[in-house]
């Protein structure tokens, strides 16, 4: 029985270097994802044909045979490696017509009968697609080698029962049904002995052919979650924050250069407007309506000096919500790091509404909205000095009163 043992585990290591040496060939994209411990656990069981055999040869089945049932608690580790808890009834240990032995008998190369009662180990199973071909999230059919130990109960003639250890190896063919199912069929042996004297006191084999169905938990909400937000981190998505943060930028230096061509007009104005009222003086013929024309100008240009410091995009909003969306996330994280690569830069936060709803409640809405991307800048690093918020209700409409650029939160550069 050692040869033999010895014989299945050089044939195992030959097999698990070849595949490693396939594996070592390809290169693949898809990374298995890290989840936590509760992630990933099966239940599952099994219906199985059981027979033991004399240590005379596999196919001596004079020893005798029974049906038996398993039960399965599986956690997958990664692509390759899974662990299983395992319960079981192999059957009982009794042959058939004319064969059959009675419960402490004497097999005819000396050995005593036993029976199996049942027996509890662990497995661990080792995937070949998963070795050989890497992680593939859509594979159904998996072909796998399993092996294990644990305890087995059993009695004889002489004993009511004892507990022996056991050791048991396979193969396995599973193919999943749906996210949630998995069928899968096996066959394995396994050897027995005495607790009390394991090496020399071998004293049966049990071969088996299951047919079983695992009910897959899969990962649970939180590990969802942390997935979805790894799935962010992409060099994609990174490309495209960066050149929101280069618009941005560009956007910044085109309102300063506004700024600056408003204020040389502002100051061309208001020298206009001294300019005459030193001739009206001088000339002493008063001319109000001159003066009030040019100062009502002037206040255009201040009323409108919102404009040319304003962001080309807002924050966007769905009806009576204040909270920033996930699609709309982006904007903040580009703010902050403009804000902070920029730390002469400061801005009015100013929230919006559309019709909808009373004066009152809009007012406060518009203002929570504003308030509410105001902590989001500040938790990112951003001071909370250089972000100012104001809330303008439904008092200014853009385009379409019922549109949902009504429902938003702009952005205004502040001079201090």
């Amino acid at each position: 029985m050692l040869k033999k043992l010895f014989k299945i585990g050089m044939l195992a290591g030959a097999l698990l270097i070849a595949c490693s040496a396939n594996a070592q060939e390809k290169e693949y994209t898809l990374v298995y994802p890290q989840y936590g411990f509760w992630s990933n656990w099966s239940l599952g069981g099994s219906v199985l044909y059981s027979w033991q055999y004399e240590h005379g040869g596999i196919l001596d089945w004079r020893d005798g045979s029974n049906i038996g049932a398993s039960l399965f608690f599986e956690k997958e580790l990664s692509h390759i490696w899974a662990m299983r808890i395992v319960a079981q009834t192999p059957g009982l240990y009794h042959g058939w017509g004319d064969d059959a032995l009675p419960i402490g008998a004497y097999n005819r190369d000396g050995i005593r009968g036993y029976d199996r009662y049942g027996k509890a180990g662990v497995d661990f199973k080792m995937s070949f697609q998963g070795l050989c071909k890497g992680y593939d999230p859509d594979r159904r059919g998996n072909l796998y080698l399993f092996a294990g130990v644990g305890a087995t109960f059993s009695r004889d003639d002489v004993e009511l029962g004892f507990i022996g250890m056991y050791m048991q190896g396979g193969l396995g063919w599973s193919y999943k049904v749906c996210d949630h199912s998995t069928i899968f069929v096996e066959i394995s042996d396994d050897i027995a002995a005495d607790i009390a004297s394991p090496i020399h006191q071998w004293h049966d084999n049990t071969g088996m052919v299951s047919l079983g169905y695992m009910y897959n938990f899969g990962p649970t909400q939180s590990d969802l979650d942390l997935i979805a937000q790894r799935a962010m981190l992409t060099q994609e998505n990174f490309d495209k924050l960066n050149n929101e943060i280069d618009g941005l930028r560009n956007d910044l230096r085109d309102a300063a250069t506004r700024e600056a061509k408003l204020r040389n007009r502002i100051n061309e104005l208001e020298a206009n407007q001294n300019e005459t009222n030193t001739q009206i003086i001088r000339g002493a013929a008063a001319d109000n309506g001159v003066a009030d024309s040019l100062r009502k100008v002037i206040e255009g240009y201040e009323t409108n000096k919102h404009n040319f410091y304003a962001l080309p995009f807002s924050i966007l909003y769905d009806v009576d919500q204040y909270t920033v969306s996930e699609d709309q996330m982006n904007k903040v994280n580009a703010i902050a790091k403009v804000m902070k690569d920029n730390e002469d830069v400061n801005f009015e936060i100013v929230g919006y509404c559309d019709y909808s709803g009373s004066d009152a409640y809009n007012q406060k809405l518009s203002e929570k909205r504003a308030e509410y991307v105001k902590k989001l800048l500040v938790k990112r690093g951003v001071a909370e000095d250089r972000l100012t918020t104001n809330g303008k209700g439904k008092s200014m409409s853009f385009g379409d009163i019922k549109n949902a650029i009504n429902r938003r939160v702009s952005f205004y550069r502040v001079n201090k």
